[in-house]
This record gives structure tokens, sequence and C-alpha cells, in this order.
């Protein structure tokens, strides 16, 4: 008898002499069983939860019809308010009584008081001779006595002002080159000399000078505030003191010493 030979299926023909034991013959041969395994498990989970939402919705709006209390406004009465309690008025003020009083001068002080002489009696003029002073002495009835010997003069001394010669370090108008500090150093650039000391040694820097600005405007007291070395410092005090007359300082309106200070460069091209 022969025996029929069931249809081959996609999956026979695909894995045909392959190894049916690896898993993947065995995944694809249950694939269908699992979609639908898998579809069928997600239809129960989703009906459940639409209808667990749809319960807790519906017992929500019952609890929330039981809250609502329907509630009269023409019922409720308004609460009795305490009685008010009257404050008196407060008496009228009593009239104020009239005080003597008296003006109170206040005394002022004067530095130098005039005092002011009674003029003498009639009596008193006919027994004495009639004068600028008032001595005593011996009464007489003649008027026409020598007159007192005029007061001597009295010296005035004027006293000297001694001008304070200190110089000031700062001022109400500072002194100034005439043309301003521009002119100063073209003027100092014209006269320095670079020592050869400096260039051999390639020595550049800035020499503080610090002097007096005269009241005339003269340049005295040259001195060096910080030194560089190498002749610059010696070179710098000459070409200072070969500057002109500055524009003075001034100090409430007159010409003072005033003390200056000012670098001098020294730089190799």
């Amino acid at each position: 008898m022969a025996t029929i030979a069931s249809p081959a299926t996609l999956d026979e023909i695909v894995f045909e002499h392959r190894n049916k034991d690896y898993g993947a013959y065995e995944l694809r041969k249950t694939y269908t069983l699992t979609v639908n395994r898998a579809m069928w498990i997600g239809i129960t989970l989703f009906s459940g939860l639409f209808v667990t939402s749809y319960i807790f919705a519906r017992q929500k709006d019952k609890v929330k019809d039981q809250k609502e209390v329907i509630i009269n406004l023409q019922d409720l009465k308004e609460p009795e308010q305490p009685p008010v309690e009257q404050i008196p008025e407060p008496e009228p003020p009593k009239p104020i009584e009239q005080v003597q009083t008296i003006k109170y001068l206040v005394p002022e002080v004067v530095e130098n008081p005039v005092v002011e002489e009674a003029p003498p009696t009639q009596d008193e003029m006919e027994k004495a001779v009639i004068s600028n002073v008032t001595t005593p002495g011996e009464e007489t009835e003649s008027i026409a006595e020598t007159p007192p010997a005029v007061a001597p003069p009295v010296e005035t001394k004027i006293a000297e002002v001694v001008e304070d010669n200190t110089p000031f370090l700062h001022v109400e108008v500072q002194p100034s080159f005439v043309g301003g500090s521009g002119e100063m150093y073209k003027f100092l650039g014209k006269t320095l000399k670079y020592p050869s000391a400096a260039q051999r040694s390639g020595v550049e820097g800035k020499v503080f000078l610090s002097f007096i600005v005269e009241r005339d405007g003269s340049i005295t007291d040259v001195k060096v505030a910080k030194s560089v070395g190498f002749g610059c410092d010696e070179e710098a005090i000459r070409a200072v003191k070969l500057m002109p007359k500055w524009i003075p300082g001034k100090q409430n309106g007159r010409n003072v010493r005033v003390n200056y200070t000012i670098p001098v460069i020294f730089k190799l091209e």
C-alpha cells in the first residue's frame, strides 16, 4: 500500500539538508502560535485596564454626587452684631487765663564797651578849671589857668610780617615750563648728551630729579631722587640747570616756592 506524503511547508523547504536542532527551525515553526498568543494576552490586558478605569470613574461620580448639598441662601441668618459702645465726647478745653508778662532783654556781650561819663554839674565847673581831663586838687574860682600839657603821642609799631620760605608740595596753581611739558622735553632732548659710559654699557632708564621753582620762576636746589648711574645723573642735572625760567606756582593769589619732580629719560636708539 503506498504512503501519501504530507505536503512540504515553507519551513521544510528552507531547512532541508540543514540542522533543525539549532533553534531557528523551532522558532519559525511556532511563530504563528506565539503571535496569536501575544495578541490575545494584549487584548485581555487592555480590556481589563479599560473596564477598571470605567469602574473607578463611575465610583468617583457617585461620591461627587453624594457630596453635593443644595444650600438655600435665604435660610441663612446673619450673625448678630454686638452692640457698639458709644465713645463719650471729650470735654471742651478750659479757657486760658491771662497771665501778666514782662519782656526779657537778652544781655549782649560787647568786646570794647564805651563808658559814658556824666557831664560835670554847674557847681563843679565854678570851682575848677575847664580841661580835657579830671584831676584832683585845690578848688579855685579862676578859669584862666594854664591848660594842661598835651598828652605825649602814642607810638605805634607795625609788626613785621615774616614770610615763610618753606617750599610747597601742592599749590593751587602748579608751576609750569613755558609752552607746557611738550616744550620742556623738546628742550631736554636738544640739551642732553648721552654719556659715553652709559652707551658702552647699554644703560637705559629714567633719572628722577627734584628741584625748587622759585617765586621768580628760576630753578634751584636740583637733586637726584632716583638714580640710573653711568653718568646719566650728572648729565640730567646739567640739562635741568640750563632750563629757562618757569611760570611760578601760585597760592592764594601770590607767587610761592614749589618743590617739583620730573623724570629725565635716557634711551638708546
